[in-house]
């Protein structure tokens, strides 16, 4: 038995190394072999497996391809089938992975890098849930700045609707960000209806973890 887990261990091995190829191939998913052009930059191979750490939610090994070299703030773009670009924080951010996210932070990754479609990092963040958005205010995230298509982060989260990730339902990220000092609104995205007036999100509020079945309870461990 040992003997044949030895040899599926180093087919496997062997499959993985030809994927690379040298170089000339890639351990992205979305990786196009057929770009080209000048603006086609191919990342390195830490780099890519980075990416795949991150959404597999390896911690342990996104702290190591980091200390190998992996690009932080690499722009996956057209060699990735995304012309717009994404950054290695986009992926953890709009994914939720807080730890991940906390560990490209550490290493250096620009939680203001706004891609080609004038997206911003925090609109990611954002998507990622509460704790993501302090997380991006504890590392500098500008609440405020407007992008070349007047977008703000507090516009984006009214379009985003009325509730954050579901495990956080019954917080408004926008509340959350006005919280932490946010005041400017954009022209968009377009809102689609509304939302209680109510506000959301104050820690310091005498009433804020009233019972109310909301993520301001801490959860229970299994």
């Amino acid at each position: 038995m040992e003997e044949i887990m030895k040899k599926r261990q180093k087919e496997a091995e062997e499959a993985y190394e030809k994927m690379w190829n040298g170089g000339k191939g890639s351990h992205h998913p979305d990786f196009d072999p057929e770009a080209d052009g000048d603006d086609v930059i191919k990342g390195s191979r830490e780099t890519e497996e980075l990416y795949n750490a991150i959404v597999k939610n390896d911690i342990a090994l996104v702290y190591k391809k980091i200390e190998e070299g992996a690009d932080v703030n690499f722009v996956f773009g057209r060699a990735y089938r995304c012309p717009e670009g994404y950054t290695p924080l986009m992926v953890a951010a709009h994914r939720g992975r807080l730890e991940c996210s906390k560990a490209l932070l550490r290493a250096g990754a620009d939680p203001n890098y706004i891609n080609g479609a004038h997206d911003l990092t925090l609109f990611w963040g954002i998507d990622g849930g509460v704790e993501m958005i302090k997380l991006f205010v504890d590392y500098g995230a500008d609440l405020d700045v407007c992008t070349p298509k007047d977008w703000t982060p507090l516009s984006y989260c009214k379009a985003k609707g009325k509730y954050g990730a579901t495990e956080e339902k019954g917080i408004y990220p926008e509340d959350v960000l006005r919280y932490y000092g946010a005041s400017k609104y954009g022209s968009g995205p377009e809102a689609l209806g509304t939302r209680s007036p109510r506000e959301s999100f104050n820690p310091e509020a005498e009433a804020f973890l009233r019972e109310r079945g909301s993520y301001q309870n801490e959860p229970e461990h299994p």
